[in-house]
């Protein structure tokens, strides 16, 4: 444009040269200082819509991103989580990152069950102690098996009814089964055995006798027994078992029961036993296999028979009975012990002219106790009715207990046998 206006002034002197097209350099020398001001103000207002653009383009990716794609699950889905993991006080975070979520800190386990030692939160503690001890009659009889409950019970004892066949008195508290079963009737001895805790009584009809040591349908009364009976109750048809050997119940609805008759706290006079730590890996036994049979005159062909085999890397003794894995039929686990009591015990027949029995809980006599992959021979000893039966070792110190399921098995000195079959 410059070049236009000179040659219009300058018509006269025109020069040839001047219509020949200089270098792109030359041009840019002959350029005024207002053509670089108008260059900056080109490319500003080229570079303001890029930085514009760029800026709407990232919120829109924000959005999309940050919070379109991780907008909060719909309500209606339900998830479920891990026994372990705690979920946070607060609305969820927009962004997901593999961090722990901040809660409550877990509460330190410092209580001790005095049934079985196992550890507890104070909170969890306080919420146990408005619970009774549950004490059910669980059916042995081979037609009986699996039953429900026996691996979420805190202590167990066994010994024979009669016949040879053996059942079980189950004492529940640290964990409260919504089935348990099959309840069967209660004997005299189970009732001195209950006594201990003071608990609540699950059980299917008692023995009658009118010898006072087998008369567990009186004593029962005479003893003040927190009797549940029968009460919420049920049959349950498999079509494998049928009755006797099909009655249930809950200890929950135990536990709702208690609460309508002022029977929910627990008992104040309970004896706890002393507990410890399993022993470390290097200081326990090595594999135990250990049998007892409760009754070597009547010919059962073994059905009652257990095994127990011990676990080194879990410090547990696992059972057999029948020569089969026995198991729960509700956890679909074998059924375990941290700690197996044989408890030799006197047994009678009773004076009433039935086949029931008199089974001697109240004294003192031998027991083995095999824990921590060892065999302690040792003694036991019970003062009266109420007081808690107490183990000690060959120098009589008291037993210490690992945390942990106890099964007492109560076998008679003159027909009953406990074998050491590998050691």
């Amino acid at each position: 444009m410059a070049k236009i206006v000179e040659i219009s002034q300058n018509t006269n002197n025109i020069k040839a040269e001047d219509f020949v097209e200089k270098p792109p350099k030359e041009e840019a020398q002959l350029e005024s200082p207002n053509t670089n001001t108008k260059k900056k103000i080109q490319f500003k207002s080229f570079i303001f819509p890029i930085v514009a653009i760029l800026t709407v383009a990232g919120i829109a990716s924000f959005y999309y991103f940050a919070i379109y794609k991780l907008r909060p699950t719909h309500p209606s889905e339900v998830v479920l989580f891990k026994e372990n993991f705690v979920s946070p006080k607060s609305s969820p975070s927009l962004f997901k990152f593999n961090l722990p979520l901040l809660a409550e800190p877990k509460e330190p386990k410092t209580e001790v069950s005095p049934l079985n030692g196992l550890l507890f939160s104070k909170k969890e503690m306080d919420q146990l102690k408005k619970r009774r001890p549950v004490a059910v009659m669980i059916n042995n009889h081979s037609e009986a098996r699996p039953q429900s409950g026996l691996n979420s019970a805190d202590i167990v004892y066994e010994t024979n009814a009669e016949g040879g066949i053996t059942r079980y008195l189950a004492i529940f508290w640290s964990n409260a089964p919504a089935k348990v079963g099959p309840v069967r009737s209660l004997r005299q001895y189970y009732l001195e055995w209950l006594s201990e805790y003071d608990p609540l009584l699950i059980r299917d009809g008692c023995a009658e006798s009118t010898d006072p040591r087998a008369n567990a349908c009186g004593n029962v009364y005479a003893y003040g027994i927190k009797d549940i009976g029968t009460i919420n109750s049920w049959r349950w048809n498999d079509g494998v078992r049928f009755a006797p050997h099909n009655e249930y119940n809950s200890i929950t609805k135990a536990w709702e029961y208690a609460q309508k008759r002022n029977w929910d706290s627990f008992p104040t006079s309970i004896q706890s036993y002393d507990f410890k730590n399993d022993a470390i890996v290097a200081d326990r036994g090595s594999k135990t296999v250990v049998k007892t049979v409760f009754h070597m005159r009547l010919n059962n062909g073994g059905a009652y028979d257990a095994i127990w085999t011990y676990d080194k890397d879990t410090n547990s003794y696992f059972r057999k009975v029948g020569g089969i894995l026995d198991v729960d039929q509700e956890t679909g686990t074998q059924v375990s012990a941290k700690n197996v009591v044989i408890q030799k015990v006197n047994m009678s027949a009773s004076t009433d002219g039935t086949a029931h029995i008199v089974v001697q809980t109240i004294g003192e006599g031998p027991a083995v106790i095999l824990q921590d992959g060892k065999i302690i021979n040792g003694t036991w000893k019970k003062s009266s009715r109420l007081d808690r039966t107490k183990y000690f070792d060959s120098s009589g110190k008291l037993i210490k207990f690992n945390r942990g399921r106890i099964w007492i098995a109560a076998i008679a000195n003159s027909s009953g046998k406990f074998d050491i079959i590998e050691q």
